[in-house]
């Protein structure tokens, strides 16, 4: 079993603290920053991942139990790490707490110690590389996003030109239509104006016959006189 007692939170840096785990009083580290608790979780996850750790939940901590981290040690120990929230509102701060123990008597407790505050003080460095990665991710997420906005957006524009290219066309044969329409209604009209003239010879014309008629009907009247008048003398 794994219990923090007594744990000195200071605003910045690694500090010293104590944890029992089991029936041992062992040391341990913290280190306070003002980063987001899950973000930080993740960094240590990731951080233990890197490591090739197999790792567990203990009683609220991530451990890494029988493992060698050169960096720490040579020898077999086993590793627990905590991130927690404390504090409240304004004053929340996020405690990295890491400690190690190990039942190899060959170890040197006091390298092993400094070996374990060198290794949270890593961390610090590590959890800002981290969140840069985390970003990175983010803003590659978004990059894409508006890369997939700006292709639909692209795509939009290619099909309202295309739409303005056949308004125009469509713009463009309506006025051939137009032009020859207006040469129709022309042509039409200069028709119009030969048949308007041609009627009015034919009036001319028919006036001329009409006269003719009425000469040609005179002349049978006066021929039918005559008819009549040796008609009546030769009775």
């Amino acid at each position: 079993m794994l219990v923090l007692f007594g744990i000195n939170v200071m605003a910045q840096g690694v500090q010293e603290a104590t944890v029992n785990v089991g029936a041992l009083t062992v040391p341990a580290y913290t280190l306070n920053t003002d980063k987001d608790v899950k973000l930080v979780q993740e960094a240590m996850k990731q951080r233990l991942k890197d490591a090739k750790l197999k790792t567990k939940s203990v009683e609220g901590y991530l451990a890494a139990p029988d493992v060698i981290i050169p960096e720490i040690s040579t020898g077999t120990i086993s590793l627990y790490t905590k991130v927690e929230e404390q504090g409240k509102k304004k004053n929340k701060v996020t405690v990295v707490t890491v400690c190690a123990v190990s039942n190899d008597l060959t170890i040197d407790q006091q390298n092993l110690r400094n070996n374990v505050r060198n290794w949270l003080n890593d961390f610090v460095p590590y959890i800002a590389k981290f969140e840069a990665g985390q970003n990175m991710e983010a803003e590659q997420a978004n990059l894409k996003k508006a890369e997939k906005q700006a292709d639909k957006a692209a795509a939009a524009v290619t099909g309202l030109e295309k739409d303005i290219a056949s308004a125009e066309k469509k713009i463009a044969d309506k006025r051939e239509e137009i032009k020859k329409y207006e040469q129709k209604i022309k042509d039409c009209e200069k028709e119009i104006a030969d048949l308007e003239k041609s009627i009015g010879k034919y009036n001319d014309k028919k006036s001329a016959a009409e006269k003719k008629v009425d000469e040609a009907n005179q002349n049978v009247r006066a021929v039918e006189g005559e008819v009549e008048k040796y008609r009546q003398m030769s009775e």
